[in-house]
């Protein structure tokens, strides 16, 4: 590698080696969240005249994002569209929709929270024309079910940078979770400590090993990237990403959970991922 970086790849499900395996469907990722702003959708009044009434998106204990439009007080029947936008630079994105037909009710959208703190909002309309559009609301998530905020702002990076290099290729973005942060974090720390560098650890256990003695279960398919030298996280994934073997598991959208675990000495880093 380039500089002083040094890479090893353990491919994961799609490797030879052969991964344990579980359920043959991947699970429900679940999250806990962290909302910048007021998450709470607003109250729908109800009034005489008729209306359409877009509610600020809101996150549920479970990391979903939902989005809901309320036409009230009607006497006719009509459809009703509601659209859940990002906003940001350039013209604000359309990330789900849907309609009903109905004379007073609600269509919902829920949406899969992403990592990275985004602007979201809601526009809303019935066939009569009638608009409504909600306030925004900044929403992220950070860890999975178990997780906590432990993770360094570097690691944090390395998550960010991987999953903008991911969605280059159209997969969804890696929840980091506490486990495997842990699993990933200790392997650095044992490495920094024993003055290795390899992913089969000093006490024999790989990394599939070290994700299931972290808490992370059912394991349906894992993978790890490993790497010193590097000061920074766009250096190390960097690194990663013109290393062939590295780049295939970054670039693996069957992995939903991602640990990444840097330790100053060296500095040593490992990026571990795996699927339920």
């Amino acid at each position: 590698m380039r500089r002083r970086l040094q890479a090893l790849a353990c491919l994961g499900s799609l490797a030879a080696t052969g991964i344990p395996a579980s359920s043959p469907a991947a699970a429900q990722t679940a999250y806990t969240a962290q909302a910048v702003g007021t998450a709470a959708g607003a109250a729908v009044p109800t009034m005489a005249a008729c209306r359409v009434v877009a509610a600020r998106p809101a996150l549920d204990p479970g990391g979903t994002i939902t989005a809901t439009a309320v036409r009230t007080g009607c006497d006719d029947e009509s459809l009703l569209r509601l659209r859940i936008r990002e906003a940001g630079p350039g013209p604000d994105r359309t990330l789900g929709s849907d309609s009903r037909v109905l004379v007073n009710g609600r269509v919902t959208v829920r949406l899969r929270c992403s990592p990275a703190p985004r602007r979201y909002y809601v526009t809303a309309m019935d066939f009569e024309g009638r608009p409504a559009t909600s306030r925004s609301v900044v929403l992220s998530c950070g860890y999975g079910r178990g997780s906590g905020s432990d993770a360094s702002a570097t690691e944090a990076a390395v998550v960010r940078l991987t999953n903008q290099a991911r969605a280059g290729r159209g997969c969804r973005p890696l929840l980091h979770d506490r486990r495997l942060h842990r699993a990933a974090e200790r392997h650095s720390a044992d490495m920094a400590a024993r003055g290795y560098f390899d992913h089969t650890g000093r006490d024999g256990r790989s990394g599939g090993d070290r994700i299931r003695a972290a808490g992370f279960a059912p394991l349906r398919g894992w993978g790890e990237n490993i790497a010193v030298g590097p000061h920074s996280a766009a250096q190390v994934v960097r690194g990663w990403l013109d290393s062939p073997g590295h780049r295939r598991n970054i670039m693996d959208c069957s992995y939903t959970h991602i640990g990444v675990g840097q330790h100053p000495r060296g500095p040593h880093w490992t990026q571990t991922f795996a699927s339920h």
